[in-house]
C-alpha cells in the first residue's frame, strides 16, 4: 500500500500533508477508455474496469508495459488506485504520467494487494501507468482513477487501521495425541469500523451520503489518515446499511459503518 507525495501541478516534490480520511470511489475507468501495451487472451485490460477482483489483466511478457486511461471529459482526478496485483516484485517500478508529464517517479511496490496514489487535483486528458523491470509478467485486477472524497472530520482515537484488522477463517491441525501439526487458512479478509461525529448537515447530505446511496454499491479505496499513516490503505466495501443520526439540536449528524477489504 503506497500513497504518493508528488504534487501534480507544480512537480517540485512538495508533499501532500492531509490527514483527512479519503474515500476513493468515484471512478472514470470504463472498458471504453482503457488500453494496455499487451494482454493475455482471456485477461484483457478491460477487466481492470470491473470492480470485481476475481478476474483481471495480465501482460504477455516481462517487457515494460504502459496502461493508458483516457479522460476526454476532463474530469477532476486526484487519486489512482490499483488492487489485487503482483507488482511487488524486486526491481519492478510503477510510474504515473498525466498528459505525458511525470507526476509519480518510478517507485518500487512494497505491498501485494492495494496501492493508492494521491495527487493534487488535475484534469489530464490522458493518464498513463508505466510498469517496468518485472521479473514475472505483470498482473492486476482493478484500476480506479478519479476524484476522492475527503472526510469532514479527521479520525483519531478508537479506530483500527484496516490493515491491522485481520480476519482469518482457519482450520487448526491437532493430531489425535494432541500434537500441533499446522494451520490451514480457508480465507482471509481485513475489516474495520469508522465512526464520524459532528458532521455538518449540508456536508453529510451533499458529500458523504452519495457514497452510501450508490446502487449497486461498489468497493472503494480507503485511507484513514493519509498524511500520518500513508501506507494504511485498502480496497474495501461497506457492510450492512449505515444510517446517519441527528446528533445535536443544531443539525449536526453522526454516522458509523463497517468496512471489509481484500487481504
Amino acid at each position: 500500500m503506497y500513497i504518493s507525495n508528488s504534487l501534480v501541478l507544480t512537480l517540485q516534490g512538495i508533499g501532500i500533508n492531509d490527514n483527512a480520511g479519503r474515500l476513493c470511489y468515484k471512478n472514470i475507468v470504463t472498458s471504453g477508455v482503457i488500453s494496455a501495451t499487451s494482454e493475455v487472451v482471456g485477461f484483457p485490460i478491460t477487466n481492470a474496469a470491473n470492480p470485481a477482483t476475481w478476474a483481471g489483466w495480465e501482460a504477455v511478457d516481462t517487457a515494460a508495459q504502459t496502461i493508458t486511461i483516457e479522460n476526454p471529459l476532463r474530469n477532476n482526478i486526484d487519486y489512482l488506485g490499483i488492487a489485487r496485483h503482483n507488482l511487488a516484485q524486486a526491481g519492478l517500478t510503477v510510474q504515473i504520467k498525466f498528459d505525458g508529464v511525470q507526476v509519480q517517479a518510478p517507485q518500487e511496490v512494497m505491498d501485494t494487494q492495494a496501492l493508492l496514489f494521491l495527487f493534487e487535483e488535475a484534469t489530464p486528458e490522458v493518464v498513463e501507468i508505466v510498469i517496468a523491470g518485472a521479473s514475472n509478467p505483470a498482473k492486476l485486477a482493478v484500476i480506479y482513477v478519479g476524484e476522492s472524497t475527503r472526510l469532514e472530520r479527521n479520525i483519531y482515537v478508537g479506530h483500527t487501521p484496516i490493515n491491522y484488522g485481520r480476519d482469518r477463517n482457519v482450520i487448526n491441525g491437532v493430531s489425535q495425541s494432541g500434537e500441533w501439526v499446522g494451520e490451514v487458512t480457508l480465507n482471509e479478509t481485513l475489516s474495520t469500523s469508522v465512526n464520524l461525529q459532528n458532521l455538518t448537515p449540508t456536508w453529510y447530505r451533499e458529500t458523504l451520503d452519495p457514497f452510501f446511496k450508490q446502487n449497486p454499491r461498489n468497493p472503494c479505496f480507503w485511507a484513514w489518515r493519509p498524511g500520518g499513516y500513508p501506507t494504511e490503505v485498502s480496497y474495501c466495501w461497506v457492510e450492512g446499511n449505515p444510517r446517519p443520526v441527528n446528533q445535536r439540536a443544531n443539525g449536526m449528524m453522526s454516522i458509523d459503518w463497517k468496512f471489509r477489504g481484500i487481504a
